[in-house]
């Protein structure tokens, strides 16, 4: 009797994250990564068109302050994994920063605060689940990065240039995040 209702609680603990009674898998933790990192993709998708519908733009906007994403076929062939953890939590935070500023902006002309608050915060869940495992797996971390310098004040139209360039880049990068949590994946 006793150790069913053990085995219970270890059970039920497990389910929850952050409390897993038996270390995760690799394989298993860059699946729920890769799961995290899809999800967000799909949210990024279609925050961007409601974006894009609310704010129409033409042309490609760009934004000096936004990580710069590698993609040849080289690089993404030798992905080695602590190595590009790193540079997606990295990537990740500043992403994460530019959305919070782009919240905050585009308040003025039109809110989108729900949109933004749901991208904001998967953020922080993948940038948790990646600090996390890299603890796990005693891999050596970064601080916190330099967050980057954006504009104090700027017209709705710059807010508005800003939003496409950061949606647009932070699709591409979710794009490339997976492939390489994919690539990770397979090598372990």
């Amino acid at each position: 009797m006793k150790s069913s209702l053990c085995q219970i609680a270890l059970t039920v603990l497990s389910l929850c994250e952050g409390l897993r009674a038996v270390p995760l898998k690799p394989k298993v933790e860059f699946d729920d990564l890769l799961n995290m990192a899809m999800h967000l993709l799909r949210d990024t998708k279609q925050s961007y068109h409601n974006f894009k519908a609310k704010y129409p733009s033409e042309g490609e906007h760009k934004l000096d302050s936004l990580p710069v994403v590698s993609m040849n076929a080289v690089e993404i062939s030798n992905v080695q994994i602590h190595t590009s953890l790193l540079k997606l939590s990295t990537d990740l935070f500043i992403y994460q920063k530019h959305f919070d500023w782009l919240r905050k902006a585009a308040h003025a002309i039109r809110p989108m605060d729900h949109e933004f608050n749901g991208i904001h915060n998967r953020i922080e869940k993948l940038l948790k689940k990646i600090d996390l495992l890299m603890i796990r797996h005693h891999m050596p971390r970064v601080t916190e990065p330099v967050a980057p310098q954006l504009s104090n004040s700027t017209t709705p139209w710059g807010v508005i240039q800003s939003g496409h360039a950061i949606f647009r880049h932070f699709h591409l990068f979710l794009d490339y995040a997976t492939r390489v949590l994919v690539l990770m994946k397979n090598k372990l």
